[in-house]
């Protein structure tokens, strides 16, 4: 008759109180799965409310937030764990770096590179032709590669291919890699330089695990990087009524519809539907309508906000990136 958390007198379901939910006994894992499932299957529910509302009316989850309607809706940071757990959880299982230069297959003709989702390919096979390939064959295929991604529209493959074909022709150039951290600075400076350029040449005859290590320190580098987009926020609309706490929800619910047009993409390329582009529009046109339904912007400035904000944060990404490469790098 009373509540086991705060010892209230309970008056129904739920303590008035602290709000725990008690039940006439402890709760067994039968009972724990039907719950769950229930809140997943019923379409009434919150998390289904929640994810229309996410995908099909761009910023009205933080617009309710912000009102104090939240109750009805999946808290912003626990959709976010939950989504980017999915969303890194395929990645992992589903995600190689495959580099084909040809000569195994027969009816190959000429050097082929591909990056993406291959669930028949291994880490192994992309090794092995990796450490096999001339360098000229590397070179070129590269660049065919870039010159396809550019014309598809795909800003972040463009990116990361032309910084590892800037790797290889600085390491073709001097035949070993070179890292000056700090001129002159204390001993473990130097450590670190000389760890890092033996690991670097490590990775450059083996990329697999290096690439695979990368990869796991991607959903750490995104975590850290939704208060700098709520800083962002912050910034664009410094004169607006809205604290750091409004931004930073607004900046897991984008995330959040971000990870889960990722994840709708993938499934479409594995229904062999090409979508080339439209990942990348979506995001624009998702953020301008939201940036206008929760902060009440005008046409113009929706898309310059939107503009400036996909521009400043893209830049701080690739920095964060650029960071996580040389940390595992070095831990190696």
């Amino acid at each position: 008759m009373r509540c086991r958390n705060c010892d209230t007198p309970l008056d129904g379901q739920f303590c008035t109180s602290c709000g725990q939910r008690e039940g006439r006994g402890d709760l067994h894992f039968g009972e724990a799965v039907t719950d769950i499932l229930g809140d997943v299957f019923t379409w009434d529910s919150r998390v289904w409310r929640t994810l229309i509302s996410l995908l099909f009316r761009p910023g009205f989850l933080s617009a309710e937030f912000n009102v104090g309607r939240r109750a009805r809706y999946m808290p912003p940071f626990r959709l976010y764990i939950v989504v980017s757990f999915l969303l890194f959880l395929t990645l992992s299982l589903m995600a190689t770096y495959v580099v084909d230069f040809g000569g195994s297959d027969e009816d190959s003709v000429g050097p082929s590179v591909t990056f993406g989702l291959d669930v028949d390919a291994t880490s192994d096979d992309a090794e092995a032709a990796v450490s096999d390939a001339p360098p000229a064959d590397v070179e070129s295929a590269l660049a065919k590669k870039i010159a396809e991604e550019r014309a598809a529209g795909n800003v972040e493959v463009v990116e990361f291919l032309e910084e590892f074909e800037a790797g290889l022709d600085s390491e073709s150039a001097s035949g070993e890699v070179t890292v000056n951290l700090l001129d002159g600075g204390p001993e473990w400076v130097t450590e670190l330089e000389k760890r890092i350029e033996t690991n670097a040449s490590q990775v450059s005859d083996d990329p697999g695990d290096y690439i695979g290590q990368l990869f796991e320190y991607l959903p750490q580098v995104m975590f850290i990087m939704l208060p700098l987009f709520a800083l962002l926020l912050k910034l664009v609309y410094l004169t607006s009524p809205f604290h750091y706490l409004q931004h930073l929800v607004f900046a897991l619910h984008y995330h959040t519809f971000v990870y889960l047009l990722y994840l709708l993409t993938v499934l479409l390329e594995l229904a062999s539907l090409r979508v080339d582009g439209l990942f990348s529009m979506m995001l624009i046109i998702y953020l301008v309508l939201a940036l206008r339904r929760t902060y009440a912007s005008g046409w113009p400035g929706a898309i310059g906000k939107t503009l400036f904000l996909l521009f400043s944060y893209g830049v701080s990404l690739m920095i964060g990136m650029a960071i996580a490469a040389v940390v595992v790098l070095a831990a190696m």
